[in-house]
């Protein structure tokens, strides 16, 4: 299920673009989208501050107030896995958008063509992360495969391991913490870190690593061992620049 986020002041286009993105994504096989539309740069903005990132963002590059080339600074400065498609009547500012890794620069006015163009480029890094199966354990004798890309963290409580996932929480019942993380290691190399005793995470899923604790993209928080901080620092921002040079 790909997030996808538009931003355009400019209410006719931002339809255009919603309605572009939404069959693009009906007609794409195997492909579900959650799309949402923002008419305001600074609702887009709180979202982002307070919700975590999207898989792919449409902006526009100019608006009341803000440049999208400076949201997308802010968006490469929180190390989200996002592809960003920039829009705009002018092509002044395309060398700058491409600086920022964006995937696509479309000029207005604009096509289906077009758009679709920039989703295809968009998709297609998603497309090419080979799914890593995780083969969990769970009550009655179930057994349940998951992606190793799309667990955000696995915690120990009272003797039992919970899996969180972007969409779900599984529970396994055999496999120890350690055991799991010698599977992802193997799966993922560097992805995943022990930050503490009783938790692995998803370095694509962290936000933010402070002095004692590391912030989710969920906004969940896990404490991490004292006097780490320095060293898990160094390699979350390893892993993140490792990831937009990938």
């Amino acid at each position: 299920m790909f997030r996808v986020a538009i931003c355009d002041d400019q209410s006719d286009q931002l339809k255009t673009e919603i309605r572009i993105a939404e069959k693009y994504f009906e007609e794409a096989p195997g492909l579900d989208a959650v799309i949402t539309g923002y008419d305001d740069p600074d609702a887009f903005l709180s979202d982002l501050r307070s919700s975590g990132g999207w898989d792919i963002v449409i902006l526009d590059v100019c608006m009341p107030g803000y440049l999208g080339t400076d949201i997308a600074k802010e968006i490469r400065d929180r190390h989200d896995r996002t592809e960003i498609i920039f829009v705009s009547f002018s092509r002044d500012y395309a060398v700058e958008a491409f600086s920022l890794n964006a995937v696509h620069y479309v000029t207005k006015p604009l096509s289906e063509e077009s758009v679709r163009e920039a989703l295809d480029r968009a998709v297609r890094p998603f497309a090419e992360r080979a799914k890593k199966p995780v083969m969990l354990s769970l009550e009655n004798g179930v057994i349940q495969n998951v992606d190793a890309n799309d667990i955000m963290y696995i915690e120990s409580v009272a003797y039992r391991r919970i899996v969180h996932t972007a969409t779900a929480d599984y529970e396994e019942m055999k496999k120890p913490l350690s055991k799991l993380f010698i599977e992802l290691e193997a799966l993922c190399p560097g992805q995943f870190i022990q930050p503490n005793r009783g938790y692995i995470v998803n370095l694509d899923s962290v936000r933010t690593i402070s002095a004692d604790r590391i912030i989710m993209q969920n906004g969940d928080s896990i404490l991490i061992r004292r006097g780490d901080f320095r060293n898990l620092r160094d390699i979350f921002f390893q892993w993140s620049f490792r990831e937009q040079e990938a």
